[in-house]
């Protein structure tokens, strides 16, 4: 994930990895600015929508990745669950989620369960979305998920499975 032959990073995994660096340093005036230029295209600009898209699918690439990395891949039988508290306190399953306001789970939900077709279709409609603030809001979701998963504390290694 992220670099070519040479060990550069490709485009994508380096501005990824810059948004999530403002968000963990909590700079987010400069962040407020690299979003509005990923997610709207100035007049006589070029389109940036690829790079929306690459640094999307690498945010949730990295976010399934940092899942199985603290919890071990899913066993026969089982899957994993995306559970959302609101802010009444209810919880609430990624299916009973908006479609616009859930892509980021329901994009790592498949990649967890090695469906890459759906996970690129959900990236996909995220890419397609008109509203820019819509664009800038699943992105922003993606950073602050994988940087609050990174900082989350977890024992070193997976559970043992029962015996």
């Amino acid at each position: 994930m992220g670099s070519d032959v040479s060990g550069r990073a490709d485009p994508e995994a380096r501005v990824a990895g810059h948004l999530l660096t403002l968000v963990a340093d909590r700079h987010l005036t400069a962040l407020s600015a690299e979003l509005s230029a990923l997610v709207q295209t100035p007049r006589g600009q070029p389109v940036r929508r690829p790079l929306y898209r690459g640094v999307l699918t690498w945010l949730v690439t990295a976010l399934a990745d940092v899942v199985v990395a603290r919890l071990g891949p899913a066993q026969d039988g089982e899957a994993f669950v995306l559970e959302v508290r609101t802010t009444a306190g209810r919880t609430v399953g990624a299916g009973e989620l908006p479609p616009r306001q859930s892509r980021v789970g329901r994009s790592v939900l498949p990649l967890l369960a090695g469906d890459r077709a759906l996970a690129r279709a959900q990236l996909a409609a995220a890419e397609r979305d008109p509203n820019p603030a819509v664009r800038a809001t699943t992105l922003v979701e993606a950073l602050i998920w994988l940087d609050a998963l990174l900082d989350a504390e977890t024992p070193p290694f997976p559970d043992p499975l029962p015996e």
